[in-house]
């Protein structure tokens, strides 16, 4: 499009003047111009009276709403101190209602905490229901095994008690024959339990006297042995103590309590000692020398009684001195 000047050309005969150079436009683009001008002014004006109709019937249809509405507030006002009464009587029962929903609610909650619970032991027991079940069922099958194990077992019992049928059988016939047997045998026995009797008796005579011959050689063996005793102490020479080891043992009693005093060999004199003490030295020297010579001392005012001196003397010489000791040897030789 051709620009002159910077404007727009609107003329309407442009192209039949595209060679004429004008400075002025023509009058009919002026014209033209104007005239678009007032159609658009016109426009603009239509439309503003447009949309203030449109604003003067909205202003008309607020003034009926409020008057209406103020006619309704007048209404309304007077019936509002009731609606308001009306509106606390209802929020008072809303609170009672709303006291015992909290109250249902906290029921509820108690309720709800309880099947929880009884929930929580239902399943419990719901899984030692499931681990009986389990135990169970191990244990049919355990008891189908057995039963199973049991049926094998009966059936060869069975063919054990058959086959033990036919031994009882066969036992039976041999009892008749053993029995048969046995008779014969009976006779025979009897006869050989009178040939025992006649024999035992004639035993228990040979054993009386035998017993009768055995007692009179012990009676005689008892005299040989005293006589024999008793001449050993005919040619034995008396207790002497030259030549041997003499042991001196002075005993008395002093209330309830005994005193040993002992001198040895080669002591010089007598020493106190406990029993235990002379039983020990008396041990070693009889060990030491085969010719211990005991010479037991009971003063005359000792304190002891005849049993007591003499079971204390006695036990010195039957244990340790060396005449007892060889006659308890020859004794034994003799027996």
């Amino acid at each position: 499009m051709p620009m002159e000047n910077n404007f727009i050309d609107l003329r309407l005969n442009q192209q039949g003047n595209q060679g004429e150079d004008s400075f002025w436009p023509s009058f009919t683009d002026i014209m033209t111009v104007i005239v678009m001008i007032f159609l658009l002014a016109m426009v603009i004006l239509l439309l503003r009276n447009m949309e203030l109709l449109s604003q003067l019937r909205m202003s008309i249809a607020s003034e009926q709403e409020a008057l209406e509405l103020v006619r309704t507030t007048d209404e309304q006002n007077e019936t509002l101190e009731e609606r308001l009464i009306a509106r606390e009587h209802e929020i008072t029962m809303l609170r009672m209602q709303l006291m015992r929903m909290t109250e249902r609610s906290e029921e509820q909650e108690a309720a709800i905490s309880s099947q929880r619970f009884q929930i929580t032991n239902l399943s419990r027991e719901r899984d030692e229901l499931d681990n009986k079940t389990k135990v169970l069922t191990q244990e049919r099958e355990l008891l189908t095994t057995q039963v199973t194990r049991l049926n094998q077992e009966t059936s060869r019992l069975q063919n054990q008690i058959s086959e033990s049928n036919r031994n009882i059988e066969r036992l039976q016939l041999d009892l008749e024959q053993a029995t048969t047997r046995q008779e014969s045998t009976q006779q025979d026995l009897e006869q050989i339990r009178l040939t025992l009797r006649e024999k035992d008796q004639e035993l228990l005579a040979a054993l009386t006297r035998t017993q009768e011959t055995d007692e009179q050689l012990i009676d005689l063996k008892q005299d040989y042995s005293q006589l024999k005793i008793q001449y050993n102490k005919l040619l034995r020479p008396a207790r002497t103590a030259k030549g041997k080891t003499v042991v001196e043992v002075r005993y008395t009693k002093s209330g309830q309590y005994f005193r040993i005093d002992y001198k040895g060999p080669e002591d010089r004199k007598f020493s106190s000692i406990s029993r235990k003490q002379l039983e020990q030295n008396l041990s070693r020297l009889k060990r030491q020398e085969d010719n211990l010579y005991v010479k037991v001392i009971i003063p005359k005012n000792s304190g002891l009684s005849y049993n007591e001196a003499w079971s204390f003397t006695n036990h010195m010489h039957q244990n340790y001195d060396y005449y007892y000791q060889e006659e308890a040897e020859k004794e034994r030789i003799v027996e």
